[in-house]
């Protein structure tokens, strides 16, 4: 940043500047004014990003726990699943997708394959 720029005044509670301090001692991160230029930035399109049509993907955003999020993380290094992305997403959907209806999807779906693959 150059020193042209315009300085702001920020007053933060002491919980809000170890959380912001830690956060930059976990990742490496400069100074404050970097994480806090960054924040802002993210923030921004973070926002724009929400609005309709906005992303490229349409999808659903869920804050986790360091817990839960390293539990996804090591059933992925163990070979559970691909991603964490793709273990929480697998769950999702087994819990909102009936039984009934996923085994009569794949039948029509092996129907169809087994009928096209009589035609060739």
């Amino acid at each position: 940043m150059t020193e042209d720029g315009a300085k702001i005044t920020l007053r933060m509670g002491n919980e809000e500047i170890q959380m912001m301090e830690d956060f930059m001692a976990d990742r490496n991160i400069g100074n404050r004014s970097d994480f806090i230029r960054d924040a802002i930035r993210g923030y921004i399109e973070s926002e724009r990003n929400d609005g309709p049509g906005a992303g490229a993907e349409d999808g659903l955003f869920v804050r986790l726990t360091e817990v839960q999020k390293g539990t996804l993380e090591l059933l992925a290094q163990d070979g559970m699943c691909v991603s964490a992305e793709e273990y929480a997403r697998k769950c999702i959907l087994d819990r909102i997708i009936p039984a009934d209806a996923e085994k009569d999807a794949v039948s029509r779906a092996f129907q169809a394959s087994y009928m096209a693959s009589k035609m060739k």
